[in-house]
């Protein structure tokens, strides 16, 4: 698939990834464990092109594409039988990011952090969804479970992607 691009295949870096000197979309997602005891199932899933971004999100791409969209980085990690869905995407630069954030700000929300860069969604049913961003840069977080345990794990991975970026 086009615009497609797995990081860390190979025990090379794909264009479009990290190493540490260069911050980079995938490079924020954390790693295996960096976060209480969640395991990345499998390298992160970039993306870099409108098509690609349509066909991971079930075409719900507008809404990012409109607002600045340059490419996402997508991870999934498991602890238990839970599931942490991370993606993070590259807006382009501060004032899209922000745009998107808010487009985007739940009814039903509660902060994270102090200055209320990052919420979370507390009206799902099922399950807990966090909204951050942070420079040029939109994360969105989401649990399968709805539990004091889910609500915590949520908040450590947003507030572990922010740290990331802090201070770029």
């Amino acid at each position: 698939m086009v615009g497609v691009v797995a990081c860390g295949l190979l025990g090379g870096l794909a264009p479009g990834c990290s190493d540490k000197s260069e911050p980079s979309t995938a490079g924020m997602l954390p790693a295996s464990k960096a976060v209480e005891s969640w395991v990345r199932q499998s390298p992160p899933t970039m993306i870099t092109s409108d098509t690609a971004l349509y066909t991971q999100i079930d075409g719900a791409a507008p809404k990012y594409i409109d607002r600045g969209w340059v490419s996402s980085a997508y991870a999934t990690y498991d602890q238990g039988g839970a599931t942490m869905q991370v993606a993070i995407h590259d807006m382009g630069n501060s004032e899209n990011a922000q745009a998107i954030f808010d487009y985007d700000l739940p009814v039903s929300r509660i902060g994270i952090n102090e200055d209320s860069t990052a919420v979370v969604d507390m009206g799902l049913t099922t399950a807990y969804a966090s909204k951050a961003h942070s420079g040029r840069y939109y994360i969105e977080v989401s649990i399968d479970e709805k539990s004091d345990a889910a609500l915590a794990s949520l908040k450590a991975f947003t507030l572990t992607i922010l740290s990331y970026n802090a201070g770029k």
